[in-house]
Protein backbone atom coordinates (compact mmCIF):
# COMPACT_ATOMS: atom_id res chain seq x y z
CA UNK A 1 0.00 0.00 0.00
CA UNK A 2 2.62 2.57 1.03
CA UNK A 3 4.63 1.70 -2.87
CA UNK A 4 1.16 3.15 -4.61
CA UNK A 5 1.97 6.68 -3.65
CA UNK A 6 5.66 6.35 -5.10
CA UNK A 7 4.33 4.33 -8.11
CA UNK A 8 1.80 7.74 -8.79
CA UNK A 9 4.58 10.08 -8.45
CA UNK A 10 6.62 9.11 -10.42
CA UNK A 11 4.07 8.27 -13.26
CA UNK A 12 3.55 12.07 -12.88
CA UNK A 13 6.84 12.90 -13.23
CA UNK A 14 7.38 11.05 -15.99
CA UNK A 15 4.42 12.84 -17.89
CA UNK A 16 6.12 16.24 -16.65
CA UNK A 17 9.22 15.58 -18.01
CA UNK A 18 7.32 14.19 -21.39
CA UNK A 19 5.45 17.06 -22.20
CA UNK A 20 8.79 19.76 -21.34
CA UNK A 21 10.57 17.59 -24.20
CA UNK A 22 7.68 17.92 -27.01
CA UNK A 23 7.08 21.40 -25.82
CA UNK A 24 10.83 22.29 -25.88
CA UNK A 25 11.35 20.47 -29.13
CA UNK A 26 8.42 22.24 -30.86
CA UNK A 27 10.43 25.46 -29.80
CA UNK A 28 13.55 24.09 -31.29
CA UNK A 29 11.29 23.93 -34.75
CA UNK A 30 10.24 26.83 -34.76
CA UNK A 31 13.34 28.45 -34.18
CA UNK A 32 14.96 26.98 -37.28
CA UNK A 33 15.28 22.99 -37.06
CA UNK A 34 13.25 22.83 -40.65
CA UNK A 35 15.87 22.03 -43.43
CA UNK A 36 14.32 24.30 -46.64
CA UNK A 37 14.98 22.88 -50.28
CA UNK A 38 14.16 25.62 -52.65
CA UNK A 39 14.52 25.75 -56.49
CA UNK A 40 15.89 28.51 -58.70
CA UNK A 41 15.19 30.29 -61.19
CA UNK A 42 17.28 29.61 -64.56
CA UNK A 43 16.71 30.20 -68.00
CA UNK A 44 16.33 27.78 -70.40
CA UNK A 45 14.01 25.70 -72.62
CA UNK A 46 10.37 24.73 -72.04
CA UNK A 47 8.28 23.22 -74.62
CA UNK A 48 5.01 21.70 -74.61
CA UNK A 49 4.98 17.57 -75.76
CA UNK A 50 2.39 15.69 -76.70
CA UNK A 51 2.35 12.02 -77.21
CA UNK A 52 0.52 9.61 -79.85
CA UNK A 53 0.59 6.77 -81.68
CA UNK A 54 0.38 5.61 -85.49
CA UNK A 55 1.44 3.48 -88.23
CA UNK A 56 4.17 3.90 -90.50
CA UNK A 57 3.53 4.23 -94.00
CA UNK A 58 5.18 5.21 -97.19
CA UNK A 59 4.44 8.67 -98.66
CA UNK A 60 2.15 7.05 -101.66
CA UNK A 61 1.00 3.51 -101.98
CA UNK A 62 -0.85 2.14 -104.84
CA UNK A 63 -3.35 -0.76 -105.19
CA UNK A 64 -2.94 -2.28 -108.56
CA UNK A 65 -5.42 -4.39 -109.87
CA UNK A 66 -6.82 -6.23 -112.83
CA UNK A 67 -10.08 -4.48 -115.05
CA UNK A 68 -10.49 -8.12 -116.62
CA UNK A 69 -11.61 -11.02 -115.45
CA UNK A 70 -9.55 -14.52 -116.05
CA UNK A 71 -6.71 -16.75 -115.11
CA UNK A 72 -3.31 -15.52 -113.75
CA UNK A 73 -0.63 -17.22 -116.07
CA UNK A 74 2.44 -15.72 -115.39
CA UNK A 75 4.09 -13.41 -112.25
CA UNK A 76 6.88 -11.07 -113.18
CA UNK A 77 7.17 -9.57 -109.70
CA UNK A 78 7.33 -10.64 -105.77
CA UNK A 79 7.75 -9.65 -102.42
CA UNK A 80 10.37 -6.46 -101.89
CA UNK A 81 10.94 -6.89 -105.66
CA UNK A 82 11.80 -3.21 -107.16
CA UNK A 83 9.92 -2.52 -110.05
CA UNK A 84 9.65 1.22 -112.20
CA UNK A 85 6.77 2.76 -114.06
CA UNK A 86 5.54 0.55 -117.07
CA UNK A 87 7.25 -2.72 -115.84
CA UNK A 88 5.14 -5.77 -116.34
CA UNK A 89 4.30 -7.14 -113.08
CA UNK A 90 1.74 -10.26 -114.26
CA UNK A 91 -0.23 -11.53 -116.99
CA UNK A 92 -4.03 -12.73 -117.51
CA UNK A 93 -4.75 -15.60 -119.91
CA UNK A 94 -4.89 -13.70 -123.25
CA UNK A 95 -6.73 -16.71 -125.28
CA UNK A 96 -10.81 -15.01 -124.76
CA UNK A 97 -9.19 -11.22 -125.65
CA UNK A 98 -7.26 -12.69 -128.91
CA UNK A 99 -10.14 -13.81 -130.22
CA UNK A 100 -12.39 -10.74 -129.48
CA UNK A 101 -9.49 -8.69 -131.42
CA UNK A 102 -9.95 -10.91 -134.00
CA UNK A 103 -13.20 -10.81 -134.50
CA UNK A 104 -13.38 -6.97 -134.41
CA UNK A 105 -10.96 -6.96 -137.72
CA UNK A 106 -13.15 -8.80 -138.91
CA UNK A 107 -15.82 -6.62 -138.77
CA UNK A 108 -14.03 -4.07 -139.97
CA UNK A 109 -13.12 -5.98 -142.83
CA UNK A 110 -16.66 -6.21 -143.82
CA UNK A 111 -17.92 -3.24 -143.08
CA UNK A 112 -14.84 -1.38 -145.15
CA UNK A 113 -16.03 -3.66 -148.00
CA UNK A 114 -19.85 -2.03 -147.36
CA UNK A 115 -18.43 1.33 -147.76
CA UNK A 116 -17.16 0.83 -151.00
CA UNK A 117 -20.15 -0.86 -152.50
CA UNK A 118 -22.28 2.26 -151.17
CA UNK A 119 -19.49 3.99 -152.84
CA UNK A 120 -20.36 1.78 -155.85
CA UNK A 121 -23.81 2.69 -155.60
CA UNK A 122 -23.44 5.98 -155.57
CA UNK A 123 -21.65 6.15 -158.91
CA UNK A 124 -24.10 4.21 -160.34
CA UNK A 125 -26.95 6.32 -159.51
CA UNK A 126 -24.82 9.35 -160.75
CA UNK A 127 -24.76 7.71 -164.23
CA UNK A 128 -29.02 6.99 -163.75
CA UNK A 129 -29.34 10.72 -162.75
CA UNK A 130 -27.43 11.57 -165.95
CA UNK A 131 -29.35 9.69 -168.70
CA UNK A 132 -32.25 10.51 -166.99
CA UNK A 133 -31.34 14.62 -167.15
CA UNK A 134 -30.57 13.64 -170.94
CA UNK A 135 -34.24 12.16 -171.70
CA UNK A 136 -35.77 15.02 -170.11
CA UNK A 137 -34.07 17.50 -172.13
CA UNK A 138 -34.88 15.89 -175.63
CA UNK A 139 -38.39 15.13 -174.44
CA UNK A 140 -38.82 18.91 -173.57
CA UNK A 141 -37.78 19.94 -176.63
CA UNK A 142 -40.19 16.97 -178.21
CA UNK A 143 -43.10 18.52 -176.28
CA UNK A 144 -42.52 22.14 -177.56
CA UNK A 145 -42.33 20.68 -181.04
CA UNK A 146 -45.81 18.69 -180.07
CA UNK A 147 -44.10 15.70 -181.37
CA UNK A 148 -44.54 13.88 -178.21
CA UNK A 149 -47.49 13.54 -176.17
CA UNK A 150 -47.74 14.76 -172.62
CA UNK A 151 -48.29 11.80 -171.29
CA UNK A 152 -44.91 10.75 -172.12
CA UNK A 153 -43.16 13.62 -171.03
CA UNK A 154 -44.23 13.35 -167.84
CA UNK A 155 -42.85 9.72 -167.94
CA UNK A 156 -39.85 11.11 -168.00
CA UNK A 157 -39.80 13.76 -165.85
CA UNK A 158 -40.76 10.90 -163.01
CA UNK A 159 -37.68 9.25 -164.08
CA UNK A 160 -35.76 11.83 -163.64
CA UNK A 161 -37.26 12.19 -160.25
CA UNK A 162 -36.74 8.52 -159.26
CA UNK A 163 -33.02 9.28 -160.27
CA UNK A 164 -32.11 12.25 -158.26
CA UNK A 165 -33.69 9.96 -154.72
CA UNK A 166 -31.75 7.44 -155.79
CA UNK A 167 -28.66 9.32 -155.82
CA UNK A 168 -29.80 10.46 -152.75
CA UNK A 169 -29.87 7.30 -150.77
CA UNK A 170 -27.26 5.87 -152.09
CA UNK A 171 -25.06 8.78 -150.53
CA UNK A 172 -27.07 8.53 -147.01
CA UNK A 173 -26.75 4.58 -147.22
CA UNK A 174 -23.00 5.78 -147.83
CA UNK A 175 -22.72 7.67 -144.52
CA UNK A 176 -24.57 4.68 -142.59
CA UNK A 177 -21.92 2.28 -143.87
CA UNK A 178 -19.03 5.02 -143.09
CA UNK A 179 -20.72 5.26 -139.48
CA UNK A 180 -20.66 1.72 -139.75
CA UNK A 181 -17.05 1.51 -139.79
CA UNK A 182 -17.29 3.69 -137.20
CA UNK A 183 -18.25 1.68 -135.19
CA UNK A 184 -16.36 -1.49 -136.20
CA UNK A 185 -12.82 0.75 -135.13
CA UNK A 186 -14.12 1.39 -132.16
CA UNK A 187 -14.98 -1.95 -131.39
CA UNK A 188 -11.40 -3.23 -132.63
CA UNK A 189 -9.82 -0.43 -130.60
CA UNK A 190 -11.86 -1.92 -127.57
CA UNK A 191 -10.64 -5.41 -128.05
CA UNK A 192 -7.42 -4.14 -128.66
CA UNK A 193 -7.14 -1.97 -125.30
CA UNK A 194 -8.64 -5.34 -123.51
CA UNK A 195 -5.70 -6.82 -124.66
CA UNK A 196 -3.36 -4.65 -123.67
CA UNK A 197 -4.98 -5.16 -120.10
CA UNK A 198 -3.68 -8.45 -119.72
CA UNK A 199 -0.54 -6.73 -119.03
CA UNK A 200 -0.57 -5.99 -115.54
CA UNK A 201 2.31 -3.06 -115.23
CA UNK A 202 3.43 -1.20 -112.27
CA UNK A 203 1.93 2.57 -112.64
CA UNK A 204 4.95 3.80 -110.40
CA UNK A 205 8.81 3.87 -109.50
CA UNK A 206 8.52 1.81 -106.22
CA UNK A 207 8.91 -1.39 -104.53
CA UNK A 208 6.38 -4.63 -104.34
CA UNK A 209 4.96 -4.83 -100.62
CA UNK A 210 2.10 -7.04 -100.86
CA UNK A 211 1.30 -9.83 -103.24
CA UNK A 212 -2.45 -11.17 -103.75
CA UNK A 213 -2.00 -13.68 -106.44
CA UNK A 214 -0.28 -16.97 -107.43
CA UNK A 215 -0.01 -18.25 -111.18
CA UNK A 216 -3.09 -20.18 -112.28
CA UNK A 217 -5.57 -18.13 -109.68
CA UNK A 218 -8.72 -16.75 -111.52
CA UNK A 219 -9.12 -13.03 -110.86
CA UNK A 220 -12.83 -11.57 -111.15
CA UNK A 221 -13.39 -8.04 -112.21
CA UNK A 222 -17.38 -8.37 -112.74
CA UNK A 223 -17.83 -5.69 -109.79
CA UNK A 224 -14.81 -4.40 -108.48
CA UNK A 225 -11.22 -4.44 -109.67
CA UNK A 226 -9.33 -7.39 -107.29
CA UNK A 227 -6.32 -6.19 -106.05
CA UNK A 228 -3.51 -7.89 -107.13
CA UNK A 229 -0.53 -5.84 -105.56
CA UNK A 230 0.47 -3.15 -103.48
CA UNK A 231 2.94 -1.19 -104.28
CA UNK A 232 5.46 1.64 -102.00
CA UNK A 233 6.51 3.92 -104.37
CA UNK A 234 9.54 5.54 -101.84
CA UNK A 235 10.26 3.46 -98.36
CA UNK A 236 12.85 6.71 -97.97
CA UNK A 237 10.26 9.59 -97.29
CA UNK A 238 7.84 8.11 -95.12
CA UNK A 239 4.71 9.21 -93.24
CA UNK A 240 3.07 8.72 -89.67
CA UNK A 241 -0.38 9.13 -89.43
CA UNK A 242 -1.01 10.05 -85.47
CA UNK A 243 -4.23 9.86 -83.74
CA UNK A 244 -4.16 12.76 -81.38
CA UNK A 245 -7.04 13.11 -79.01
CA UNK A 246 -9.07 15.98 -78.70
CA UNK A 247 -7.59 18.02 -75.44
CA UNK A 248 -4.33 17.67 -76.98
CA UNK A 249 -4.99 18.82 -80.19
CA UNK A 250 -4.85 22.51 -79.87
CA UNK A 251 -1.17 24.19 -80.50
CA UNK A 252 -0.65 21.71 -82.75
CA UNK A 253 0.39 23.08 -86.30
CA UNK A 254 2.09 22.47 -89.53
CA UNK A 255 6.04 22.76 -89.17
CA UNK A 256 6.25 21.01 -85.38
CA UNK A 257 9.48 18.90 -84.30
CA UNK A 258 8.41 15.63 -83.54
CA UNK A 259 10.39 12.66 -82.54
CA UNK A 260 9.48 9.32 -82.56
CA UNK A 261 10.67 5.83 -81.97
CA UNK A 262 9.43 2.21 -82.85
CA UNK A 263 9.62 -1.28 -81.36
CA UNK A 264 11.83 -2.98 -83.71
CA UNK A 265 14.55 -0.18 -82.92
CA UNK A 266 13.85 1.17 -79.34
CA UNK A 267 17.33 2.99 -78.27
CA UNK A 268 17.01 4.49 -82.04
CA UNK A 269 15.02 7.91 -82.05
CA UNK A 270 13.65 9.40 -85.73
CA UNK A 271 13.12 13.14 -85.97
CA UNK A 272 10.03 14.70 -88.43
CA UNK A 273 8.05 17.80 -88.40
CA UNK A 274 4.00 17.86 -88.71
CA UNK A 275 2.80 17.78 -91.88
CA UNK A 276 -0.87 18.06 -92.23
CA UNK A 277 -3.61 18.02 -89.33
CA UNK A 278 -6.63 16.97 -90.69
CA UNK A 279 -9.84 18.41 -90.07
CA UNK A 280 -12.38 15.26 -89.87
CA UNK A 281 -12.58 13.56 -86.17
CA UNK A 282 -12.62 10.20 -85.08
CA UNK A 283 -15.20 9.15 -82.22
CA UNK A 284 -14.17 5.49 -80.83
CA UNK A 285 -15.84 4.53 -77.71
CA UNK A 286 -16.47 8.42 -76.83
CA UNK A 287 -12.95 9.17 -77.26
CA UNK A 288 -12.48 11.97 -80.63
CA UNK A 289 -8.89 11.61 -82.32
CA UNK A 290 -7.86 14.17 -84.85
CA UNK A 291 -5.24 12.48 -87.67
CA UNK A 292 -1.70 14.54 -87.19
CA UNK A 293 0.42 13.31 -90.50
CA UNK A 294 4.30 13.60 -89.84
CA UNK A 295 6.57 13.55 -92.62
CA UNK A 296 9.70 11.73 -91.99
CA UNK A 297 13.02 10.74 -94.34
CA UNK A 298 13.59 6.80 -93.98
CA UNK A 299 17.11 6.62 -95.86
CA UNK A 300 18.39 3.49 -94.29
CA UNK A 301 14.66 1.98 -95.13
CA UNK A 302 14.76 1.00 -91.46
CA UNK A 303 11.22 1.50 -91.00
CA UNK A 304 8.87 -0.62 -92.79
CA UNK A 305 5.33 -0.14 -93.63
CA UNK A 306 3.11 -1.05 -90.89
CA UNK A 307 5.59 -0.28 -87.84
CA UNK A 308 3.73 1.40 -84.50
CA UNK A 309 5.30 5.06 -84.34
CA UNK A 310 5.55 6.22 -80.51
CA UNK A 311 5.54 9.65 -81.35
CA UNK A 312 6.45 12.84 -79.44
CA UNK A 313 5.25 16.59 -80.89
CA UNK A 314 6.31 19.59 -80.05
CA UNK A 315 3.62 21.71 -79.79
CA UNK A 316 4.45 24.90 -78.64
CA UNK A 317 8.63 25.70 -77.07
CA UNK A 318 9.90 28.77 -75.64
CA UNK A 319 13.57 29.12 -76.16
CA UNK A 320 15.83 31.01 -73.20
CA UNK A 321 13.01 32.14 -71.11
CA UNK A 322 12.76 32.07 -67.21
CA UNK A 323 11.90 29.11 -66.04
CA UNK A 324 11.56 27.28 -62.49
CA UNK A 325 10.70 23.28 -61.25
CA UNK A 326 6.68 23.01 -61.96
CA UNK A 327 6.50 21.12 -58.15
CA UNK A 328 7.87 24.20 -56.51
CA UNK A 329 4.14 25.97 -57.84
CA UNK A 330 2.67 22.44 -55.84
CA UNK A 331 4.22 23.79 -52.30
CA UNK A 332 2.22 24.97 -49.14
CA UNK A 333 3.32 25.69 -45.41
CA UNK A 334 2.89 22.74 -43.18
CA UNK A 335 1.47 23.06 -40.21
CA UNK A 336 3.59 23.69 -36.93
CA UNK A 337 6.40 24.78 -39.96
CA UNK A 338 8.41 27.80 -40.11
CA UNK A 339 6.52 31.28 -39.63
CA UNK A 340 4.73 32.62 -42.31
CA UNK A 341 3.90 35.50 -43.18
CA UNK A 342 0.85 37.52 -44.39
CA UNK A 343 0.64 39.26 -47.43
CA UNK A 344 -2.88 40.92 -48.25
CA UNK A 345 -2.82 40.54 -52.04
CA UNK A 346 -2.46 36.82 -51.91
CA UNK A 347 -5.65 35.93 -51.88
CA UNK A 348 -6.48 38.27 -54.24
CA UNK A 349 -3.99 36.72 -56.42
CA UNK A 350 -4.63 33.19 -55.88
CA UNK A 351 -8.04 34.15 -57.15
CA UNK A 352 -7.01 35.42 -60.27
CA UNK A 353 -4.54 32.43 -60.54
CA UNK A 354 -7.68 30.07 -60.01
CA UNK A 355 -9.58 32.11 -62.79
CA UNK A 356 -6.41 32.19 -65.36
CA UNK A 357 -7.94 33.55 -68.95
CA UNK A 358 -6.47 35.88 -71.25
CA UNK A 359 -4.22 38.14 -69.98
CA UNK A 360 -3.16 40.04 -73.24
CA UNK A 361 -2.31 43.41 -71.78
CA UNK A 362 -4.83 45.42 -73.13
CA UNK A 363 -5.51 46.78 -76.47
CA UNK A 364 -2.36 49.21 -76.73
CA UNK A 365 -0.15 46.29 -75.62
CA UNK A 366 -1.86 44.16 -79.52
CA UNK A 367 -1.51 47.36 -81.12
CA UNK A 368 1.96 47.37 -81.09
CA UNK A 369 3.33 43.84 -81.43
CA UNK A 370 0.95 44.39 -84.64
CA UNK A 371 2.19 47.21 -86.08
CA UNK A 372 -0.98 48.88 -87.17
CA UNK A 373 -1.55 52.39 -87.80
CA UNK A 374 -2.74 55.05 -85.99
CA UNK A 375 -5.57 55.54 -87.90
CA UNK A 376 -6.20 51.80 -87.83
CA UNK A 377 -6.50 51.85 -83.87
CA UNK A 378 -8.74 54.53 -83.69
CA UNK A 379 -11.14 52.58 -85.79
CA UNK A 380 -10.68 49.39 -84.05
CA UNK A 381 -11.12 51.27 -80.60
CA UNK A 382 -14.35 53.31 -81.77
CA UNK A 383 -15.66 49.76 -83.40
CA UNK A 384 -14.97 48.19 -80.44
CA UNK A 385 -17.23 50.67 -77.97
CA UNK A 386 -19.84 50.53 -79.96
CA UNK A 387 -19.61 46.68 -80.18
CA UNK A 388 -19.19 46.60 -76.08
CA UNK A 389 -22.40 49.19 -75.64
CA UNK A 390 -24.40 46.68 -77.03
CA UNK A 391 -23.01 44.05 -74.97
CA UNK A 392 -23.34 45.48 -72.22
CA UNK A 393 -27.38 45.84 -72.59
CA UNK A 394 -27.37 42.27 -73.53
CA UNK A 395 -25.14 41.96 -70.55
CA UNK A 396 -27.54 43.94 -68.51
CA UNK A 397 -30.50 41.36 -68.93
CA UNK A 398 -31.61 39.16 -66.05
CA UNK A 399 -31.40 36.49 -68.05
CA UNK A 400 -28.17 36.62 -69.14
CA UNK A 401 -26.41 36.55 -65.23
CA UNK A 402 -27.13 32.78 -64.87
CA UNK A 403 -25.28 32.04 -68.30
CA UNK A 404 -21.59 33.69 -67.68
CA UNK A 405 -20.40 31.74 -69.70
CA UNK A 406 -22.09 32.11 -72.98
CA UNK A 407 -21.64 35.83 -71.83
CA UNK A 408 -17.89 35.35 -72.05
CA UNK A 409 -17.92 33.55 -75.17
CA UNK A 410 -19.91 36.32 -76.82
CA UNK A 411 -17.34 38.87 -75.37
CA UNK A 412 -15.16 36.60 -77.12
CA UNK A 413 -16.49 36.36 -80.83
CA UNK A 414 -17.19 40.36 -80.60
CA UNK A 415 -13.88 41.34 -80.01
CA UNK A 416 -12.79 38.93 -82.85
CA UNK A 417 -15.28 40.07 -85.27
CA UNK A 418 -14.43 43.77 -84.40
CA UNK A 419 -10.46 42.77 -84.94
CA UNK A 420 -11.22 40.68 -88.17
CA UNK A 421 -12.93 44.09 -89.88
CA UNK A 422 -9.50 46.09 -89.74
CA UNK A 423 -6.56 43.80 -89.79
CA UNK A 424 -5.44 42.17 -92.82
CA UNK A 425 -4.94 38.60 -93.15
CA UNK A 426 -1.80 38.56 -91.85
CA UNK A 427 -2.37 41.03 -88.52
CA UNK A 428 -5.52 38.95 -88.10
CA UNK A 429 -3.00 35.67 -88.14
CA UNK A 430 -0.77 37.15 -85.64
CA UNK A 431 -3.15 38.78 -83.05
CA UNK A 432 -4.93 34.78 -83.45
CA UNK A 433 -1.86 33.50 -82.14
CA UNK A 434 -1.22 36.07 -79.56
CA UNK A 435 -4.72 35.36 -77.98
CA UNK A 436 -3.78 31.60 -77.97
CA UNK A 437 -0.50 32.16 -76.21
CA UNK A 438 -2.65 34.76 -73.74
CA UNK A 439 -4.95 31.72 -72.73
CA UNK A 440 -2.33 30.07 -71.02
CA UNK A 441 -1.04 33.09 -69.11
CA UNK A 442 -2.24 32.64 -65.12
CA UNK A 443 -1.45 34.07 -62.10
CA UNK A 444 0.07 32.07 -58.88
CA UNK A 445 1.15 32.15 -55.37
CA UNK A 446 5.12 30.50 -54.58
CA UNK A 447 6.67 30.81 -51.57
CA UNK A 448 10.13 32.53 -50.31
CA UNK A 449 11.97 32.31 -47.23
CA UNK A 450 13.01 36.18 -46.03
CA UNK A 451 16.11 36.62 -44.34
CA UNK A 452 14.07 36.16 -41.21
CA UNK A 453 14.07 32.65 -41.98
CA UNK A 454 9.60 33.15 -42.44
CA UNK A 455 8.01 32.19 -45.67
CA UNK A 456 5.97 34.87 -47.62
CA UNK A 457 4.34 34.38 -50.70
CA UNK A 458 5.30 36.02 -54.22
CA UNK A 459 2.87 36.28 -57.18
CA UNK A 460 4.37 34.94 -60.49
CA UNK A 461 3.42 35.25 -63.91
CA UNK A 462 3.87 31.66 -65.87
CA UNK A 463 3.31 30.38 -68.88
CA UNK A 464 3.71 27.43 -70.64
CA UNK A 465 4.15 24.69 -68.52
CA UNK A 466 5.86 21.21 -69.84
CA UNK A 467 5.15 18.87 -66.56
CA UNK A 468 8.55 19.83 -65.71
CA UNK A 469 9.49 23.01 -65.57
CA UNK A 470 6.87 26.45 -66.01
CA UNK A 471 7.67 29.29 -68.11
CA UNK A 472 7.78 32.96 -65.57
CA UNK A 473 6.45 35.74 -67.33
CA UNK A 474 6.51 38.48 -64.88
CA UNK A 475 7.24 38.54 -61.04
CA UNK A 476 10.62 36.81 -60.63
CA UNK A 477 14.13 37.42 -62.22
CA UNK A 478 16.67 34.78 -62.72
CA UNK A 479 18.75 33.32 -59.62
CA UNK A 480 15.72 34.24 -57.30
CA UNK A 481 15.27 30.79 -55.24
CA UNK A 482 11.52 29.65 -54.24
CA UNK A 483 10.74 27.05 -51.47
CA UNK A 484 10.26 23.48 -52.96
CA UNK A 485 10.20 21.57 -50.09
CA UNK A 486 10.36 22.18 -46.20
CA UNK A 487 11.75 18.69 -44.60
CA UNK A 488 12.27 18.68 -40.43
CA UNK A 489 15.88 17.80 -39.35
CA UNK A 490 16.14 14.97 -37.42
CA UNK A 491 19.05 13.73 -35.62
CA UNK A 492 21.30 11.43 -38.44
CA UNK A 493 21.17 15.37 -40.28
CA UNK A 494 23.00 17.30 -37.10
Amino acid sequence: MKRTPILVIAGVVALALLALFIFRGRGETVSGQYEVETSTVSRGDVARIVSASGAVRALTTVEVGSQLSGQVVELFADFNSEVKAGQLVARIDPQTFATRVQQAEADLMSSRANVAVQQASIARANATLAQAQKDFQRQEKLLKEDAISQALFDATERQLAVANADVSLAKAQYQSALAGKSQREAALETANVDMRRTYIRSPIDGVVIERAIDVGQTVAASFSAPVLFRIAQDLGDIRIDAAVVEADIGGINTGDKAVFSVDAYPDDEFVGEVEQVRLAATELQNVVTYTVVIAAQNPRAKLLPGMTANVEITADKREKVLRIASSTLRFSPPKNGPPVESNEGSARGQRNGQRGGRQGGGFAQQFATLGISEDTQKAITADMRKEFQAFQQLAQNPGAQFNRNALRQRRLAMTERVMKRHLTTEQFAVWEKQQAANATIKRVQAWQQNERGALAQSTLMLGLDDGENVEILRGAAEGDEFVMRVRLKTSDDS
